[in-house]
């Protein structure tokens, strides 16, 4: 398997489209980083995976649908979906702001 390089040229280009400004000693260590990733997921095409049926989720879930007008016994009321909050408002939970 070849191993892939990114070039300095090709990280400036992925830190442009994510605007982040990297120093030269940055784009150094991720041009290894991003290239050592690549390398890494080549390992996957080694894998067989001819026989493999897709799969959109890996939990076993389903959709569940109701007939109009039908109970829904699985929902949750207010009290117990705010119970725990320490700070509500208008049926929604309040926060900190972050940022």
């Amino acid at each position: 398997m070849k191993s892939k390089k990114l070039s300095k040229k090709d990280v400036e280009h992925l830190a442009k489209l994510s605007q982040l400004k990297l120093s030269a000693k940055e784009i150094e260590k991720y041009e290894k980083q991003l290239s050592e990733t690549l390398d890494y997921v080549d390992n996957l095409d080694e894998l067989k995976t001819k026989n493999v049926k897709e799969a959109h989720s890996v939990t076993n879930s389903k959709d569940e649908f109701f007939e109009d007008g039908e109970e829904n016994k699985r929902g949750l009321d207010e009290n117990k979906v705010f119970g725990n909050s320490k700070k509500t408002m208008n049926n929604q939970f309040v926060v900190e702001r972050i940022l």
